[in-house]
């Protein structure tokens, strides 16, 4: 029940906070304005996520006394300390813009920081064979983990409504995974306790409930790098302790009483579409010669929108996709482990790049020759 307060607590500065922001911006200009490829119409505010990340941390202080009774000051404050600062990068970032490499740089910096309080992925778990990794490895496996997570929830806030509606799709099954399956509060070999991460979830969850009023089509804010940055940090961190309690708990973890066998690739699948389409986009910029950090307008929500849907409908598509992989994902960690459930995820992979260009070449050949046939009406 306390995790409801937590839930309702930036939901509601969010929704009271967020009208007044919004005028605010627009009195200063802070505004972004649509062309190029930026496809929404019109100026919009783009620095919303700092009023998620202010409702977020003021719920995240409110429950410091909670949270106090199961894991240690000194980390809590570090934890929420590392979080700030990249949440002061990104509002740098949107008021005028860094550079790729310095915001590379002070990403890997804030990412080392949180290794060094234990939130890391310091084992494989069996997957290849490979259980407790070297440090080094261990750091390094994290930075990469974090980096790609951070680039990939950038990526797709493309469009009204997807970034929010994305990490909904994986905060939710995160926090019933740490209030109902878990089955103790703390596990040593990890950093901060279930009912920690419950807080995490339930505090971001309601900031981004709160957000989606404001960024569903007709949007009136996005949540710009300040948004993507913080809440993809954080939602990187949740997937680590995620992965942390998989595999400190081992064949313990169950649903219905059956053991998740899956300690690493479950967790990733809350997340494939967007990883999925990164990785896509990626490898087609790379074979056409490109850099594959060169913007341009190949990412799934363009697929959707080019072939006639808006940015509502498109945002609902993706998401239903992402909610039918987590869910046959959840089920499959049952039954398969790691070595097997994760080269099936890049087989899937193989299928969701053939699919989406199969559907979307059928669907515009379509659109296509509805328009020649009305024009011979015509």
């Amino acid at each position: 029940m306390i995790l409801y307060y937590y839930f309702l607590i930036p939901l509601l500065l969010v929704f009271f906070i967020m009208p007044f922001f919004i005028k605010l911006m627009q009195k200063y200009k802070v505004i972004d304005c649509s062309g190029g490829r930026k496809i929404h119409k019109g100026e919009k505010v783009n620095i919303g996520g700092a009023v998620i990340f202010l409702a977020f941390l003021i719920s995240y202080i409110i429950a410091i006394p909670q949270i106090s009774k199961y894991d240690s000051i000194d980390l809590i404050l570090s934890f929420i300390a590392i979080i700030s600062s990249i949440v002061i990068v990104g509002i740098r970032d949107d008021m005028n813009s860094l550079s790729a490499k310095s915001k590379l740089i002070i990403e890997i910096i804030a990412i080392l920081f949180l290794c060094a309080i234990g939130i890391r992925i310091d084992s494989f778990y069996g997957f290849l064979g490979i259980y407790e990794l070297p440090n080094w490895v261990s750091y390094a496996v994290t930075v990469f983990f974090y980096i790609v997570i951070l680039n990939t929830y950038n990526l797709i806030d493309g469009i009204d409504g997807q970034s929010a509606t994305q990490a909904l799709a994986v905060f939710l099954p995160l926090l019933i995974f740490f209030i109902l399956i878990v089955p103790g509060t703390i596990a040593t070999g990890t950093f901060g306790s279930t009912f920690f991460w419950s807080i995490i979830c339930a505090s971001t969850i309601g900031a981004i409930c709160g957000f989606l009023w404001f960024n569903w089509e007709p949007s009136k804010v996005f949540m710009g790098d300040t948004g993507s940055i913080s809440i993809g940090m954080i939602l990187a961190s949740t997937m680590i302790a995620a992965i942390q309690y998989n595999g400190e708990y081992g064949l313990k973890i169950a649903i219905f009483d059956q053991p998740i066998k899956s300690n690493i690739g479950v967790v990733v699948t809350l997340f494939f579409i967007p990883l999925a389409d990164t990785l896509r986009v990626f490898t087609q910029r790379i074979r056409e010669g490109h850099s594959p950090f060169r913007p341009d307008k190949s990412h799934i929500h363009h697929f959707f929108l080019r072939t006639g849907a808006s940015h509502s409908q498109t945002a609902l598509i993706v998401l239903s996709f992402s909610m039918i992989v987590s869910t046959i994902g959840v089920i499959a960690s049952l039954f398969l482990d790691d070595n097997i459930f994760i080269p099936l995820l890049i087989l899937l992979y193989i299928l969701y790049v053939y699919a989406l260009t199969t559907v979307t070449k059928l669907r515009i050949t379509k659109m296509k020759k509805t328009k020649l046939c009305q024009m011979k009406l015509n």
